[in-house]
């Protein structure tokens, strides 16, 4: 692992490979470990942090081989301790034959006392996951490919 100040970059057999590994630092970045098992992949994705306790995180681990929804079944996993064990979020998303993309800045977490999840697909499709992601909903299914979602509470 090479850290490079914010970010690290897997250089472990077949070469650097910085799209790789669901990884957690608890020393400011001099060493990372792995926080993957139990997620149906460890390959590019978006993640995001609870705004308000930093032990629960969500990420949308992709397929390496498409780049798409691992069995094209789309789904959010969060963690509630840090990376630790997590829980496969998918009410309300496609159960089968949904092979899209979630670009790694497109999900984010709004600031409320529960928050939504939200992300953007490349097939023009933004989603919200109320109570923290228990229950998913379509907002919009016919934009084009969104590669950023940011969210603000007004």
């Amino acid at each position: 692992m090479q850290n490079h100040g914010g970010w690290a970059d897997w250089s472990g057999p077949g070469g650097p490979r910085p799209d790789i590994g669901v990884l957690r630092s608890d020393d400011y970045g001099r060493s990372w470990r792995s926080i993957a098992k139990g997620l149906p992949s460890d390959f590019g994705f978006p993640i995001v942090v609870h705004p308000h306790d930093a032990d629960t995180v969500y990420v949308m681990p992709l397929e390496p081989a498409t780049r798409t929804c691992p069995g094209g079944a789309p789904a959010v996993w969060r963690s509630e301790n840090g990376g630790d064990s997590w829980t496969r979020l998918a009410r309300g998303l496609p159960k089968k034959q949904t092979y899209f993309t979630v670009l790694r800045d497109a999900m984010d977490v709004d600031q409320l006392k529960t928050p939504a999840l939200y992300f953007g697909t490349t097939t023009g499709q933004l989603w919200i996951g109320r109570e923290g992601g228990e229950r998913w909903e379509c907002l919009f299914d016919s934009l084009p490919l969104i590669h950023n979602v940011k969210v603000a509470v007004v």
